[in-house]
């Protein structure tokens, strides 16, 4: 195993993953919960949906999740910038 490189097993929506990566393995787990809420919430809204667009849904969700906190962190930080030239 690489140094630094944690591994960690986890289910996602009834599969077995292995995961490995620099962050810690209580970090893994819970983006991996995230990931499987988030699929299992979207499979009860649409059960016929398959694998495949199921976990690309999910990655648009968490997509659009992502940008709308990263434009909100950029306004904040503008707002600091120009409250600090004030």
């Amino acid at each position: 195993m690489d140094e630094g490189q944690n591994r960690v097993k986890v289910d996602i929506f009834g599969q077995v993953y292995t995961l490995r990566g620099p962050t810690s393995p209580e970090r893994l787990t819970r983006l991996a919960a995230l990931v499987d809420e988030k699929m299992n919430a979207l499979f009860a809204q649409n059960p016929r949906l398959d694998l495949q667009t199921l976990a690309v849904l999910t990655a648009l969700n968490l997509a659009q999740e992502y940008d709308d906190i990263a434009r909100e962190y950029e306004t904040l930080l503008d707002a600091l910038e120009e409250e600090a030239r004030s």
